[in-house]
């Protein structure tokens, strides 16, 4: 019968099977139960070095994402809706789109103003005094600038506020710890041997090019360690003659009772996915916040157009608030940002003893996490529209 497996092939997959889970039991036991691994390699070839540059390379990427959303956050809404040309006709699609607006804002406007003065006009007490006339005249030739020049009205708001941004996203704020930075080396003579194990081309090629060694390079950085394992400490040279002396020079922190490098790695890697993954959040909104901005922008004169009539004028007001609170929604995330730090760092120094204080860490940066996806509201609170 087809797709069954006969009996000796069975029981031959089966001893398989089994063998497979003793070396995984026996691999887990050896890493529990083992006396205390400080400059030899786990039983996959990792050394500290390599836990403490993974924790580097992470770090290092989580900031780079969180540079450049603050980066892009700083993107006029105008560079934004003005490239955007048309490739079937000329000029400038938003433009067309913002003048289009315009006209019905115009229209809007107009209607708000017959309704309004019909509705007032009705009083005659209202309508026998000039000067009331007088001020509803100056109103429409007022209302009529307003719609016409909504995108220079919009854009001085937007810089207005704006240089709050500016302040906080040019500091040299590190979002998270990576200082201390330094390039370890270790240069290993690869020996004759080894040379020639690879080739007579390839043996005298190496000798004439002078490659008679393999240099081992790890960028490590020592806050954003610390970060992680608070006790951590770190070699005072940079540069070192053999491998064995480079690993030595890198203790397991004082904290761990058995420091296994890749069991190390295989548990923060979670943390690091979370830190990434709120990076590229963030990153999400504040490309929304763009958006949101360029949407604005655009269609800023039908708004604006309420301000013609006594019962719609809320919702120019309001308008302007949302406005304000999308620009400054920036300023709102860059703050938590420095709280975020200042916490981790609180955090770091009370607890460096203390076995809590990872856990503690992580929950920080789920705050971080939930404060930032909330930051458009409390921008709004801020306002006073939320």
């Amino acid at each position: 019968m087809h797709g069954v497996i006969p009996y000796p092939q069975y029981k031959k997959l089966m001893k398989i099977r089994r063998t497979a889970y003793m070396i995984v039991i026996i691999c887990g036991l050896l890493m529990i139960f083992c006396p205390p691994l400080v400059a030899h390699a786990d039983l996959f070839g990792f050394y500290v070095p390599d836990v403490y540059e993974e924790i580097t390379e992470n770090v290092d990427e989580t900031n780079d994402i969180l540079g450049q959303a603050f980066k892009f956050s700083q993107t006029s809404p105008y560079d934004v809706v003005n490239s955007i040309r048309p490739s079937s006709s000329t000029g400038i699609l938003a433009i067309r789109i913002r003048e289009a607006s315009k006209t019905l804002a115009l229209v809007t406007a107009t209607l708000l103003l017959m309704v309004d003065f019909f509705r007032k006009s009705i009083n005659f007490e209202w309508s026998s005094k000039w000067e009331n006339v007088l001020i509803f005249l100056i109103k429409i030739l007022v209302i009529k600038q307003v719609v016409q020049n909504a995108d220079t009205i919009v854009g001085y708001v937007y810089s207005m506020f704006d240089s709050v941004n500016k302040v906080a996203t040019n500091s040299t704020l590190n979002y998270l710890p990576n200082g201390n930075a330094y390039n370890y080396t270790a240069v290993i003579d690869q020996g004759l041997i080894k040379q020639l194990s690879k080739g007579w081309w390839d043996f005298w090629y190496d000798v004439g090019a002078g490659n008679t060694t393999d240099t081992y390079t790890y960028h490590i950085s020592q806050d954003a360690v610390k970060m992680f394992y608070p006790n951590a400490t770190f070699p005072s040279a940079t540069s070192f003659n053999d491998m064995d002396s480079f690993n030595g020079a890198f203790p397991s922190p004082t904290e761990k009772i058995n420091f296994f490098p890749t069991w190390e790695m295989a548990k923060l890697q979670p943390l690091f996915l979370i830190m990434k993954a709120i990076a590229y959040i963030i990153f999400v909104i504040v490309i929304g916040r763009v958006f949101e901005l360029a949407v604005y922008t655009l269609l800023a004169p039908l708004p604006l157009a309420t301000f013609a009539s006594d019962t719609t004028h809320e919702v120019a007001k309001n308008f302007l608030k949302n406005y304000i609170a999308v620009v400054i929604q920036i300023s709102v995330i860059v703050l938590m940002f420095v709280v975020y730090v200042g916490t981790n760092k609180y955090v770091i120094d009370l607890f460096a003893t203390n076995g809590s204080a990872k856990l503690l860490n992580f929950i920080v940066l789920c705050a971080l996490g939930l404060g930032v996806m909330r930051s458009g509201t409390w921008a709004k609170k801020v306002c006073g529209i939320a």
